[in-house]
């Protein structure tokens, strides 16, 4: 069973997670000091074995030309902030591709660059820049929060950007690792300004979509995941209600996947969850995000949660971290009682949704087939997955389900009594 945060295992500190899994066990990477790793045999249980992809010497001396170009520093210590973001990891051909980012808050004079090591642990050697953007190009894609991932054909893809111009797609060498050419590439989210980040790409070979996961509202106190999906990797990206995520109005589009939440018979309060990564560990899907507790904009903490696709085709997240459970595995006599329910609804806000009582009936206000339920709720349906859970507040297992409806809210509920 997972720690309890308070112990601090090893969630404590990793803000913007890349996951990968490597001989049968999985390894995060993460933002600030040198590229910091987390290891785990299960998903649930985490340690930090004090290992990074560089020390400060190896950063300073491989990451030289990002550096420079910056005109940033290299922090003393390997849990120190730094300009070192959000990175992500990707096996090609044998060896470790690190795609890193280095800036500065608020500043678009940002470097995406590319590190390749023999083994996991390093030693990374720095290969080539792969996507530079210049100090004032408000209206261009910032070069940060790299995803990299091949499309169905084999073909390699670049998605970045944060804030201002949007969130590009761009095609890579698929040998090399590095961009073909200097160009943006095509706008797939976001723009003019608009608060979205966090890009991040998967492909289901069952719904035979590419999903695109982004970040919207601020990291301190609003981050939300939303999602969108699309047939071509260029999208276009739309949500469920069939807005487009380069909408100008922002803040409509998307389908919600977590936001701010707190449950009434739990203690903690889950703030500004986001900047997720996916892992697709066989026929399971996992999300794998940071997030802060309790109103506090400081320390930060790993989530893996179950996510699953529901019977349109729209992941949605438990809404609870995950545990060793088999989405699915409920007898129907068990489903009856009170629930905690909250709606996500689709709005970027410093607020916490909250959790409402409700009684929930099998047949009655609950339809199920197999995993899938479909849950009426405000004259509204939400589609979604029913499953055990191992619950913080209630300190046993019990049941929940997360849906979401047409229009891209989302809807979390724990049964309770």
């Amino acid at each position: 069973m997972w720690h309890d945060y308070d112990e601090r295992a090893g969630e404590y500190g990793v803000h913007d997670p890349a996951i990968i899994k490597d001989k049968g066990e999985y390894y995060t990477i993460s933002t600030h000091g040198f590229y910091q790793f987390r290891h785990s045999r299960d998903l649930i249980n985490w340690t930090d074995e004090g290992k990074s992809c560089f020390d400060r010497e190896s950063i300073s001396r491989e990451l030289s030309e990002g550096i420079k170009y910056c005109g940033v520093s290299v922090p003393s210590g390997r849990n120190m902030g730094s300009p070192f973001w959000a990175p992500d990891i990707i096996k090609i051909g044998g060896k470790y591709h690190l795609y890193y980012s280095i800036s500065s808050f608020g500043s678009t004079q940002s470097y995406i660059g590319l590190a390749v090591s023999d083994s996991l642990m390093g030693e990374y050697k720095h290969v080539g820049a792969v996507h530079k953007s210049h100090a004032g190009a408000f209206d261009q894609p910032n070069a940060i929060d790299p995803c990299v991932k091949f499309d169905k054909s084999g073909r390699l893809y670049l998605v970045y950007g944060s804030f201002f111009g949007g969130i590009y797609i761009k095609e890579l060498d698929s040998s090399s690792g590095l961009a073909k050419t200097d160009a943006l590439g095509t706008r797939i989210a976001g723009g003019q300004g608009a608060p979205i980040e966090g890009a991040y790409l998967i492909y289901n070979e069952e719904t035979d979509y590419y999903y695109l996961f982004l970040s919207y509202g601020s990291l301190a106190d609003s981050y939300n995941v939303r999602v969108g999906r699309s047939r071509d990797i260029l999208g276009t990206y739309l949500d469920p209600s069939g807005r487009a995520l380069t909408d100008g109005d922002w803040d409509r589009t998307g389908g919600m996947i977590i936001a701010n939440y707190h449950f009434a018979h739990q203690s903690n309060t889950y703030t500004a969850p986001g900047h997720n990564s996916v892992l697709q560990d066989g026929k399971r899907y996992f999300l794998i995000h940071h997030t802060r507790l309790n109103g506090n904009p400081g320390p930060h903490y790993l989530n893996v949660r179950s996510l699953a696709f529901n019977q349109q085709g729209w992941p949605v997240a438990l809404p609870a971290r995950y545990s060793g459970e088999k989405i699915g595995r409920v007898r129907d006599e068990e489903i009856d009682g009170e629930y905690n329910v909250i709606v996500l609804k689709k709005i970027t806000s410093r607020a916490t949704n909250e959790s409402s009582q409700t009684k929930i009936s099998l047949n009655k206000n609950l339809n199920r087939k197999n995993q899938y339920i479909e849950y009426i709720y405000n004259k509204k349906t939400y589609y979604g997955v029913i499953s055990p859970i191992y619950d913080e507040g209630l300190a046993r297992e019990t049941i929940a389900f997360s849906a979401m409806a047409d229009d891209g809210e989302a809807i979390y509920a724990i049964k309770v009594k």
